[in-house]
């Protein structure tokens, strides 16, 4: 068959064309549209506590991707009008490609979210944010980076399949090409030129792609999340919670996996105490500290905040946890954020503060612990020891009651321990309340005034540094202290 010029710049310049292609593409946006918001109602549903949403989401997800969608789209061409619901031509065919992407969606956004390390909730709850605001603010701006790749990919799909419709009479690209074919007689010029058009817009997408990909890229960096092991031990806690104090753990038990991680632990931190917890990896220390802003919930015993009963959950949680600062052990910044939106974060959000007050606090505190040159940075641009200075900023930023620092050393390098630990001696000296888990002994010596030891998920011993360093009473105490080398 000879090549035919003629024909090509005759279907190029056709006036049925341009229509057609721009139906392709608006049909496309919208189901894609109308998909995406599906997958973000029933991707949240597959992740969900309760059987009853994760089972209706099992069932459409099993029911759209596990059929074709030119069978889904005769179905409700041809068999949902028998049942008494008569729909147009157009409505069938973006019925039929949203409910197929939706299912497709669905798996795109439940990746997106449990790609969000745990350690990012944890964050955001401990600054008081309410689950909504958690969700919007923290867990979806990280979510939608891993999401638009694949979210672009399937646009890029649904341009193509929007071919899929000629079976119904949508005078889509395709429809139009095959009827411009069988006038002309000429199927090859007429296919190349369709294949065109399609490649044209398509390429357009992935450059759009891309562009979008880089701005959600600004900025990220891992934040993984850390877990608590216990081990179980017999010993009894001595400790007996005094009045007055800011906080305190009574006969506390937290079971966890089938183990006794705290076995019936007491505890309390008065007004301007700081209370530095040691002991052996696994010994229970973690779950103390997270069991004080409720982060673990103890199986038995009662957690005290300012005198009553720490919230159980919901907003006496959150309000709860407004006056708690918690500094993690791996950081746990918003990666999304810089310094000074992370340290903002908390009074914008959950205080409410007009937000030239929230970024001035946010301002002072970096400028306080030593970052006011790199307030615009994100994490990513940060050192370690930078990044757990701005985590102490960002808990600083809700003036709380306590302040909690979980090993906040022990992700660091030799070089930057210094740095950060400076921050919390002149945290220390000021008087603010706190409970330091660590394995920095020296630091446990010169600024808390007090050591508590646990061992096996027990309070082994207490007393002063100088008590504790110099004479324990216990012989697992004086065990612990020698295996050490400060």
């Amino acid at each position: 068959m000879n090549w035919n010029w003629a024909i090509v710049w005759q279907t190029a310049s056709s006036p049925l064309l341009p229509w057609a292609l721009l139906t392709t593409v608006w049909v496309a946006i919208v189901a894609q549209a109308a998909g995406t918001a599906i997958g973000f109602v029933v991707g949240p549903m597959t992740l969900a506590a309760g059987r009853l949403p994760r089972t209706i989401a099992w069932i459409y997800g099993w029911l759209f991707r596990g059929t074709p969608l030119l069978v889904q789209i005769l179905f409700f061409f041809a068999i949902v009008p028998q049942l008494g619901l008569k729909l147009g031509i157009m409505t069938t065919g973006l019925v039929g490609l949203s409910l197929n992407e939706g299912a497709r969606m669905a798996e795109i956004v439940r990746a997106g979210l449990i790609a969000v390390p745990k350690g990012q909730t944890e964050a955001a709850r401990s600054l008081g944010l309410r689950p909504l605001q958690v969700f919007l603010f923290v867990i979806a701006p990280q979510a939608i980076r891993v999401i638009i790749p694949p979210l672009g990919n399937n646009f890029n799909y649904m341009l193509k399949a929007t071919s899929l419709l000629s079976v119904i009479g949508i005078s889509e690209l395709l429809r139009t090409s095959q009827q411009l074919a069988q006038a002309t007689a000429r199927p090859l010029e007429v296919y190349v030129v369709a294949a065109c058009a399609y490649l044209l817009v398509t390429t357009s997408w992935d450059i759009i792609q891309r562009r979008i990909e880089k701005r959600f890229e600004r900025g990220f960096a891992p934040s993984p999340s850390v877990a608590a092991v216990a081990t179980d031990a017999p010993a009894r806690s001595r400790a007996e919670p005094k009045q007055g104090a800011v906080a305190a753990l009574r006969d506390v038990c937290v079971d966890l996996g089938g183990r006794r991680v705290l076995d019936h632990v007491d505890f309390a931190v008065m007004p301007g105490e700081v209370v530095a917890i040691v002991g052996a990896s696994g010994s229970g220390k973690t779950t103390l500290l997270r069991c004080l802003n409720g982060l673990a919930v103890p199986s038995a015993g009662t957690v005290l905040f300012q005198g009553r009963k720490l919230g159980a959950a919901g907003p006496a949680l959150d309000a709860d946890r407004r006056a708690i600062g918690f500094v993690f052990q791996r950081f746990n910044l918003f990666p999304h954020l810089t310094a000074r939106a992370n340290a903002a974060a908390g009074p914008l959000k959950v205080l409410g503060l007009p937000r030239a007050e929230a970024y001035a606090r946010a301002d002072a505190l970096l400028d306080k612990v030593g970052l006011a040159d790199r307030k615009n940075a994100y994490p990513s641009a940060l050192s370690g020891g930078q990044q757990q200075r701005v985590a102490i900023a960002r808990a600083l930023a809700m003036r709380p009651a306590l302040m909690l620092f979980d090993e906040p050393t022990s992700a660091l390098d030799p070089e930057t321990v210094g740095e950060v630990l400076d921050v919390m001696r002149k945290l220390a000296a000021e008087g603010t309340t706190m409970v330091v888990v660590t394995h920095e002994m020296g630091f446990a010596r010169q600024a808390a005034d007090r050591i508590v030891y646990i061992d096996g998920g027990r309070v082994v011993e207490e007393g002063t540094p100088s008590e504790f360093f110099a004479a324990p009473k216990t012989e697992r105490a004086r065990a612990f202290l020698g295996k050490l080398t400060y």
